[in-house]
This record gives C-alpha cells, sequence and structure tokens, in this order.
C-alpha cells in the first residue's frame, strides 16, 4: 500500500515528536562528553521507541522510516548541522529498517526493534565511520562550522577503533530496548494480544 496524505500528515507529527525527543536526548547524554554524543542516537532510541512502535502500527506502509528520516536530515539540515556522511549513513540504515519492518502494516515487535537499532546505528555511524577512515577532514569540516579544535579531537578519540565499535552496539542495544519498552507502554492502546 502507498503512503496516503493523512498517513503524511501523521508521520510529520510524529516525527516532529521525535525530533523533540532527539534534543532531549543530546541535552541529557551531553553530559558524558565526547562518547555521550557518539551514543546520543542510542539514547534517543531508548527514549522514542513509543514513537517508532506507534508508526508501525498507525501508519504500518513501505518507506514510512525512510520519509522520517529525510525529515529529520532536512531539519537538521535546515539549523546547519547536515553533513553528508550523516545524510548517507542515516539513510542506508532508514532504508534497512523499511526493508525490514515496513512491509507489512503490523511487523513483530522485534522486527521494529531492529529497524530501530539500524535507524540510530544509522545516525551514529555519521560520526563513527568519518572519525575512522578520514578523521582530519571531518575535524577540519566541523572546526570551520565553529566547533574547537580540542573538543572535535576529543570527538575523535572518542569515537575511533574500540570506543567506535563499543559506540555503535550500545546505541543497537539501547534502540532495542527503547522499543521494547514503548510497546510495553503502548500495548493497552493497541489492543494488540
Amino acid at each position: 500500500m502507498r503512503l496516503k496524505m493523512k498517513d503524511f500528515v501523521l508521520l510529520a507529527l510524529l516525527t516532529a515528536l521525535y525530533i523533540i525527543v532527539y534534543f532531549v536526548a543530546m541535552t541529557i547524554i551531553s553530559l558524558m562528553g565526547p562518547f555521550g554524543h557518539a551514543i546520543s542516537p542510542g539514547v534517543c532510541g531508548l527514549l522514542s521507541g513509543a514513537i517508532l512502535i506507534f508508526i508501525s502500527r498507525k501508519i504500518g506502509k513501505m518507506w514510512q522510516f525512510t520519509l522520517m528520516e529525510l525529515i529529520i536530515m532536512g531539519v537538521f539540515a535546515l539549523m546547519g548541522a547536515g553533513y553528508l556522511p550523516w545524510f548517507i549513513t542515516s539513510m542506508i540504515g532508514a532504508v534497512l529498517a523499511d526493508v525490514i519492518a515496513s512491509a507489512s502494516n503490523k511487523p513483530s515487535v522485534l522486527k521494529v526493534a531492529i529497524a530501530s537499532g539500524l535507524i540510530h546505528v544509522g545516525n551514529a555511524l555519521g560520526g563513527i565511520i568519518p572519525a575512522c577512515f578520514f578523521a582530519e577532514q571531518y575535524m577540519n569540516e566541523w572546526i570551520a562550522r565553529g566547533q574547537k579544535p580540542d573538543q572535535m579531537l576529543e570527538m575523535v578519540k572518542a569515537t575511533q577503533g574500540v570506543m567506535g565499535i563499543l559506540g555503535t552496539v550500545i546505541t543497537f542495544i539501547l534502540s532495542v530496548i527503547g522499543v521494547y519498552i514503548g510497546y510495553s507502554i503502548l500495548k493497552g492502546h493497541l489492543k494488540e494480544n
């Protein structure tokens, strides 16, 4: 089935709510410094699981997560935080999430949880991959945008090598847990067995 106008409206509203949750997650986790920033997508996944479950149950159509991610990337680009590697990894994560969890209008909670993990790992890899494979260019880009050199150096250190792998795994796990928490909150409302 195709997305209808009412689906686009509902998805836009739920994405706006998701973005608010994302900003709350970034604010909370920023207290942990650069590694906290690296896993902030996972904290967002932990806090937004109910939103993804709701999207999967109330919209339940192919490309719902890809469209959601496009809106999110658009908002961040308008704020001056657009970054091509982040866009690419985020969109790959969203497309994979749709392939796994959007083929049916009521995917299993496990499929939505894996989809959430992929979406949020896609977000996290937008900083992890540049830090691992082209750190100097990554640092120069963000220093030119106003970040302090010592902050960028700490960010790169917090996302390279083992720390990058750890950040990716933590992000995935938090995102999966978030969907199960969200499902337990919404289960009565969704009237599912």
